[in-house]
């Protein structure tokens, strides 16, 4: 946690600022640090760099909700204040209460983070790994050029002197794997962000009434501004028209629901079976019900798009998302063993921090893991 959000907080509530669970977070841990350590205040600690106080605090266990009010790095690293310019120094053991158990040759290594393993796939069925392709010119295409701009981004633009080859028919495919995210500038100028385990279909150039492409996963989109051709993005499940906005749409298979998230503009969502609409407002997140129905809620848009600055960021999730989001980003598999416990999650983790260290979160929660390898894959088994 940076040491400005740090005072941040702490300013708050010594002016009555905070929210009930803020409130409810630091006097909790406060009492439970006044008895169980003896640390002499001095000017000293209270002066020491915030990065090197209270690592690895317990949470209050009157609720079943943790607050990671951190970003988890190498380490968990909490703070509180009971009144000004108190601090204390407390450092916790290692967990007891977690295991891993796996083959003597397995480290953090193995749990890699956030490596793209990105492929465009073109018009003749060719397939191009992005990863490998050098930064510049990539290849031209029926008049139409593509770019890798830096890595992590393509873009494509016409060939001025080539406009008649253009076939808008033609269309190309981006998938990430597990652990990959790409972004693409589409021939009109719009913006997608591609999450982990996802997929965009596209014509090479938008020639037709309509500027439709089709969406498996989970997309960040922001769409360049054209009253005359609608922009129109296809899932499984749903057709989403917008004339220039900013959303964000999840749609992978293994979620319960499509959510869309309008974060600008305007969008109108329409349910493909039962043929229903349904019209968003900046700030507000669709979801799709078995029966047809499109249920709107308000939700807080940074969390959603959390992924595309490279965070998990949740906002009372339930443990199942949370791993479900786990396992696209680390490529591992989790299986809960027992009943799945009823957990509510709050907080932040960065998307750099390997695997081991994002699931210290689960010891919170009187949780434990074993790391197994199944058909030469590593899964992570859950149990109360």
């Amino acid at each position: 946690m940076e040491k400005k959000k740090i005072e941040e907080l702490l300013n708050r509530y010594q002016t009555g600022e905070c929210t009930e669970e803020e409130i409810a977070w630091i006097e909790s841990v406060y009492n439970k640090i006044q008895k169980e350590t003896k640390v002499e205040l001095t000017e000293d600690i209270i002066k020491k760099d915030l990065y090197d106080v209270y690592q690895a605090l317990p949470q209050p266990h009157k609720t079943r909700t943790i607050y990671l009010w951190q970003r988890i790095a190498a380490s968990v690293i909490l703070v509180l204040s009971a009144s000004a310019a108190m601090y204390f120094y407390f450092k916790k053991p290692a967990p007891a209460n977690y295991v891993v158990q796996a083959p003597a040759k397995t480290d953090q290594k193995n749990f890699a983070t956030g490596i793209n393993k990105t492929f465009l796939t073109l018009t003749d069925g060719s397939k191009i790994y992005l990863e490998t392709a050098p930064i510049g010119k990539i290849t031209d295409q029926g008049g139409v050029r593509i770019t890798k701009i830096k890595e992590g981004v393509i873009s494509y633009a016409q060939i001025s002197n080539q406009v008649n080859l253009v076939n808008p028919k033609n269309t190309n495919i981006i998938t990430t794997s597990k652990g990959g995210q790409y972004q693409i500038i589409l021939p009109d100028g719009s913006h997608v962000w591609l999450n982990a385990l996802s997929s965009l279909k596209f014509p090479i150039s938008f020639n037709g009434k309509k500027r439709e492409v089709e969406l498996k996963g989970e997309g960040y989109f922001e769409v360049a501004k054209n009253k005359i051709h609608p922009f129109n993005v296809l899932t499984q499940d749903q057709e989403v028209e917008v004339l220039g906005t900013h959303f964000n749409i999840n749609s992978y298979e293994d979620e319960p629901t499509t959510e869309t998230t309008l974060l600008e503009g305007s969008v109108r969502i329409l349910q493909l079976k039962s043929n229903k609409s349904a019209l968003l407002k900046p700030g507000q997140q669709s979801h799709l019900k078995g029966n047809g129905a499109i249920q709107v809620n308000s939700v807080k848009t940074e969390s959603v798009i959390a992924w595309k600055n490279g965070l998990f960021q949740f906002q009372n999730s339930d443990i199942r998302n949370v791993v479900r989001q786990l396992a696209r980003w680390y490529d591992v598999d989790f299986e809960f063993k027992g009943p799945i416990p009823v957990i509510k999650l709050w907080g932040e983790i960065h998307r750099n921090t390997d695997v081991l260290n994002a699931l210290e979160i689960l010891s919170y929660f009187d949780l434990k893991y074993t790391i197994v390898n199944a058909q030469n894959r590593k899964k992570i088994i859950i149990t109360k």
